[in-house]
């Protein structure tokens, strides 16, 4: 779950009808400063900067929580809600609570090392509920702007800052970042022996790993039929090129031509066929010269957009492969986590038949256990 968060309820300022208090001590704040602290924190020397280059005194920003709270651009803040179970299953009354509280504590202490750029100023680890849960008040930020603050408020740049970049609309930075940190959960879970059953995923069978590769394949395809179509075009140009190139004007009978000089001026004077023959070549000619010219630029930006789209195929193809890279190493993991689990359990229950073994052996009990299978298989053939 996501939501604007109400950090006075995360610290218990107030009981709300859902709290059990007589459970609250079990919570754990792990950290909280006001907001308006932390803003102080994170971004006054960034504003002192900003301010003092500013020339006009009504540019200056004069409180910076004020500024983005009064916007329309950026949240001042985003919380986050992380919870193993429902209150079936990992009820914070029932023998799994303890379980969901360590999964949890050690989840939130790994969101730390991996979100750098996501300040965490409050969190906290709600045992006094339905079920346990964590709460993640963050304010993401990113450094080295060059637009407004140096440091400033931004969540799709704080996450692209991570290396989490999205795919447009259909699968944006938050989106990709969210499932990143549910599959952090579920390889801790799995460390215990739960497994993610994933309800309600419009895509169950496919993962955004698996999703983001499939994105990947299909815009490496369709750029490389762009750049074969743009070299087939480019192949063209150079023929017609080529063809102008090869219509020379006759040179040979415009330099057959005399001019006869006029007496008593400087002027000269020609026949009017060569007159003509002069006068056909230089308009061909400059005809030629202007075609020429507008072919060489088209083969020019040909030439450029198959480089630029040679460049992205590239890129692309770099970038497809570690999405596979990654999306092998994260089912190998999975995969890993699973042996080890199930081989954890069998051991388990080897272990505990050793023990029912001992127990009837000792008590010289097999004798009974036989007659009682005779018995069980009568009635099941009776019924």
């Amino acid at each position: 779950m996501s939501g604007d968060g109400v950090v006075a309820h995360n610290r218990r300022t107030y009981t709300a009808e859902n709290v059990d208090p007589t459970r609250t001590h079990l919570n754990i704040e792990y950290c909280y400063t006001p907001i308006e602290q932390a803003y102080h924190e994170l971004f006054d020397e960034a504003l002192a900067e900003f301010n003092a280059k500013q020339k006009r005194k009504d540019r200056c920003i004069e409180n910076y929580y004020e500024k983005i709270r009064d916007g329309k651009q950026e949240k001042t803040f985003y919380e986050v809600i992380f919870q193993v179970g429902n209150r079936e299953d990992m009820s914070a009354e029932g023998e799994n609570a303890e379980l969901a509280k360590t999964i949890l504590d050690k989840f939130y202490r790994s969101f730390l090392e991996r979100n750098p750029q996501l300040h965490v100023y409050s969190a906290h680890l709600h045992m006094d509920e339905a079920t346990p849960h964590l709460h993640i008040d963050f304010i993401p930020f990113t450094t080295g702007s060059k637009r407004g603050l140096s440091t400033r408020v931004s969540l799709k740049q704080a996450l692209a800052d991570q290396g989490i970049t999205g795919e447009g609309r259909s699968l944006t930075e938050r989106d990709l970042w969210v499932q990143k940190e549910k599959e952090a959960l579920a390889e801790i879970m799995l460390e215990h022996g739960i497994e993610w059953e994933q309800k309600g995923e419009q895509r169950e069978h496919l993962s955004v790993l698996e999703y983001k590769r499939e994105k990947r394949q299909e815009e490496l395809a369709e750029l490389t039929q762009q750049t074969e179509q743009k070299a087939q075009e480019y192949s063209a140009l150079e023929k017609k090129v080529e063809k102008i190139q090869k219509q020379n004007v006759a040179i040979e009978a415009v330099e057959k031509i005399e001019a006869k000089p006029m007496v008593l001026s400087s002027k000269v004077t020609l026949e009017r066929s060569e007159y003509e023959s002069l006068s056909t070549a230089a308009k061909k000619y400059v005809a030629q010269e202007k075609k020429e010219h507008k072919l060489q630029k088209a083969l020019d930006a040909a030439h450029k957009m198959i480089a630029e789209l040679k460049n992205t195929v590239a890129d692309l193809t770099r970038k497809l492969a570690a999405a596979t890279k990654e999306l092998s190493e994260y089912k190998s993991v999975r995969n890993k986590l699973n042996s080890a689990n199930v081989e954890q359990e069998n051991e388990r229950l080897r272990s505990r038949l050793r023990t029912y073994e001992d127990v009837i052996s000792r008590n010289n009990l097999w004798s009974y256990f036989s007659r009682n299978r005779g018995k069980t298989t009568t009635r099941d053939e009776n019924r």
